[in-house]
């Protein structure tokens, strides 16, 4: 039979690595967005070079930018959920640490000036979410073109 500390350390490590698959799905979902928005980006760059009826670019770029937009919010509300996510593993992990001899992450994270000094370390997240911002607007950018275009 186990000791209880045996058990914990177990929970502490399964946990972690829960936590870890958590930023790798992450991972995956932020190639998925990237990639949908590259595809889109390509589709549009093609078409202003090779399109054929002039009077329906501005209906194209207005989908493109719309679809652009969906795409940006749906990737923004993932990072987001993630975040989420990995917060309430975290504070699940520091409440275990709060049993062992040694608290890593805590430890960690005080090194790191818990994510509130950027000139120590900046947010995964925070960074990650700027992103989807930047591709929101540059699809904003491309509605307003083809508003533009349209009048």
């Amino acid at each position: 039979m186990e000791s209880p500390r045996t058990e914990l350390l177990e929970i502490y490590k399964l946990h972690a690595e829960l936590a870890d698959r958590v930023s790798q799905r992450r991972e995956a979902a932020n190639r998925l967005h990237i990639g949908l928005l590259s595809g889109l980006g390509l589709f549009v760059g093609l078409f202003a070079e090779f399109g054929i009826a002039e009077s329906r670019t501005g209906d194209v770029f207005l989908a493109a930018g719309i679809l652009g937009g969906m795409i940006s919010f749906s990737w923004w509300v993932v990072i987001r959920s993630y975040r989420q996510l990995n917060t309430g593993k975290f504070k699940v992990l520091d409440e275990l640490e709060d049993r062992l001899a040694f608290p890593f992450f805590r430890r960690e994270w005080e090194i790191l000036g818990a994510g509130d000094q950027p000139g120590r370390y900046w947010k995964l997240t925070t960074v990650e979410a700027f992103l989807p911002i930047m591709c929101g607007i540059l699809s904003a950018i491309l509605i307003i073109i083809s508003l533009i275009a349209v009048s």
